[in-house]
């Protein structure tokens, strides 16, 4: 009775942290008299109906007492309190799970708020999922803005109950499924995870990368896995970073060779060698077609051409169909200029159709066609030329400029180099009879072109949109500080 009524009278007038401290106090007084004073038999007996009247009766309790409870201590990042309250609980299964349940409840509502402020974002209320935008409508930047806030931000949190199960939470495994239980639900509640994941993933190997030391990169991925590791929706996200990766390969974006082989070996430890088999076969095609290419210019069969070709050649089967696929990555920077590859069989154009608008293109596509089926024969090759990408180096009067342009772009500028076009404004429809660039990637390109921040051509009217009847020229008056443009 004196210890029932003592532990009311307390949760009363102290917080939780000194709550801890005084009831661990008596725990261990009442040890030392069972020590001094009985018999060693009973100190189990008395111990126990201590802690009962101590910590199990009131153990939810003790943990939401106002101004001083749990979510107190969590939210100050009380190290030692977290420490003497789990010391208290971890003997007992029911308070300590009442503490795991309660830890896990903090943990799914910062959770819920990250989610909620990303998808409501500079708003100061938070929105419910459906009332956020669609991802569709949003473009690459604001897509892979929201991956990076939402996986950073959601790793920081993971960084601070981290720190709570090795400082506070004494390793503990409880604790530890406790919290890997509640960031599992915090990012799959989120179902957007997967594509935030790749996005996340996709920009540090593109930009992330840059003057880190070898440990620093490796712990980045480590933290990426982490994160997979917890995701549910892996078919997902395989789908997604297959279509990232393609398109840092296919356009030389990747930071480190070694950064991206050693993710996907970790992803391999986590899933198995079938979850990587594509993966590995995007990267062995990339390989033999590098090969490739020393051999062939080895040859001097390119050596009249005027310019590098590099093509790679990939397998169907390992390969995304990157056309169309939403969000559209800008093309690489490359000394190549252009780079044609087969994807999954299916492509947005007939490649027989595209038109080449200078004879020597068509030239050393069929050189290389010819070259291939030489040792392939048995083969067939697809031309995706809206998968390729070129570097041009471009007079606009007596200033030279290098462009950085996707396949198309280049089949359009070149219209405007030809002695029949030169200085002749060229509309939409006749720009699509003379290349044969469907409609869509053909309306595109030519808003990049004409309407974007580095305006190539002059487009009339001066609208946003392009009709079929919008005539374009080339702009002589182009001016820029850079000297290499990429053209998005």
């Amino acid at each position: 009775a004196y210890y029932h009524d003592l532990a009311e009278l307390r949760i009363k007038s102290l917080g939780a942290t000194e709550y801890a401290r005084k009831a661990q106090a008596d725990i261990d007084a009442e040890a030392d008299r069972v020590q001094a004073y009985l018999a060693p038999t009973t100190a189990g007996l008395l111990c126990g109906v201590l802690q009962d009247e101590l910590v199990t009766a009131y153990a939810p309790d003790i943990l939401a007492i106002s101004d001083d409870g749990l979510t107190q201590m969590l939210d100050r990042r009380d190290i030692p309190a977290l420490g003497v309250l789990y010391g208290l609980y971890a003997p007992l299964p029911e308070p300590l799970g009442v503490l795991r349940s309660s830890v896990m409840d903090h943990i799914l509502a910062l959770g819920g708020q990250i989610t909620a402020a990303l998808l409501a974002p500079g708003s100061g209320e938070t929105k419910a999922p459906e009332a956020a935008p669609d991802a569709a409508s949003l473009g690459v930047a604001a897509k892979t803005a929201m991956a990076l806030r939402w996986v950073q931000d959601v790793l920081a949190l993971y960084d601070v109950y981290d720190e709570f199960f090795h400082k506070s939470f004494s390793e503990g495994s409880s604790m530890r499924s406790a919290i890997n239980d509640a960031f599992i639900e915090v990012i799959n509640a989120n179902s957007r995870a997967p594509e935030l994941l790749s996005l996340f993933m996709d920009d540090n190997l593109k930009n992330g990368l840059k003057r880190k030391a070898e440990q620093d990169v490796d712990h980045l991925l480590e933290r990426s896995v982490l994160m997979f590791r917890f995701l549910k929706n892996k078919d997902a996200f395989e789908h997604y970073y297959k279509v990232h990766l393609a398109r840092r390969l296919l356009f030389a974006r990747s930071e480190s060779d070694d950064a991206e082989q050693s993710l996907v070996s970790k992803l391999k430890v986590e899933c198995g060698s079938q979850f990587t088999l594509k993966l590995e076969g995007m990267f062995k095609d990339m390989q033999l077609s590098a090969d490739m290419a020393r051999a062939l210019r080895a040859t001097g069969e390119y050596s009249d051409l005027g310019f590098d070709l590099n093509v790679s050649v990939l397998t169907p089967t390992f390969w995304p169909t990157l056309t169309p696929a939403p969000p559209q990555a800008p093309p690489s920077s490359q000394a190549t200029n252009a780079q044609p590859g087969t994807t999954s069989g299916e492509s947005s154009d007939d490649p027989t159709a595209i038109i080449l608008p200078h004879g020597v293109l068509s030239d050393s596509v069929d050189a290389f066609s010819a070259y291939y089926l030489k040792f392939h024969s048995g083969r067939r090759l697809t031309w995706q030329y809206a998968l390729g990408n070129a570097d041009l180096k471009v007079n606009f009067g007596t200033r030279t400029y290098e462009l950085n342009v996707s396949t198309y772009q280049m089949i359009i500028l070149l219209l405007f180099t030809d002695s029949n076009a030169s200085g002749k404004a060229l509309t939409t429809t006749e720009i699509q009879q003379r290349t044969h660039i469907p409609e869509d990637p053909l309306l595109r390109q030519l808003q990049s072109l004409a309407c974007g921040k580095y305006r190539i051509l002059n487009k009339t009217p001066k609208s946003r949109d392009v009709s079929p009847d919008d005539s374009f020229t080339f702009n002589m008056e182009f001016k820029s500080p850079q000297y290499r443009i990429r053209i998005p």
